[in-house]
């Protein structure tokens, strides 16, 4: 897929998030269309700008949730540079790797956000509903890049 529908595809997630997101917000297994825009995104930058574009993500999602701002913008940031840092580290340029991205990434972020900020689930229940946000944020992204590569050929 070119860097273009990549960037595409982030972006049809983040509004995904912001427009769907009252909807499984209480869910304790949903998508994290966020962490996979992120992910996406961060995908096509480098560290420093990586962070840069995720801390304003972090701002976005803090201001929706009613969160700490500076705890969100900086697991945020450290996401994102750390995928931005590692795809360069790691020549991941394939598609077959990017899923394997979002999942871990997802995975960081959602286990991160909840001990940091909003630490009142056991841990059992953290591990199981990150893992399993993180599946489902993986086939929602691997579905929409293969529709995406589809309508582009």
């Amino acid at each position: 897929m070119s860097p273009a529908g990549k960037w595409f595809v982030a972006a049809l997630l983040l509004v995904l998030h912001f427009a769907l997101h009252p909807l499984w917000s209480q869910w304790p297994v949903a998508p994290d269309l966020l962490a996979g825009g992120l992910i996406l995104g961060s995908l096509q930058l480098r560290w420093g700008r990586a962070a840069g574009f995720a801390c304003v993500l972090g701002l976005m999602e803090a201001s929706i949730a009613l969160g700490p701002m500076g705890f969100t913008m900086l697991l945020f940031s450290l996401t994102g540079a750390l995928v931005g840092w590692v795809r360069r580290l790691i020549y991941s340029d394939s598609d077959t790797v990017t899923p394997a991205f979002v999942f871990f990434g997802t995975a960081f972020l959602r286990l991160a956000l909840a001990i940091f900020v909003g630490g009142d689930s056991s841990v059992g229940a953290l591990l199981a509903y990150g893992v399993g946000s993180a599946a489902l944020t993986t086939a929602l992204c691997w579905v929409a890049t293969r529709l995406v590569s589809a309508v582009t050929r």
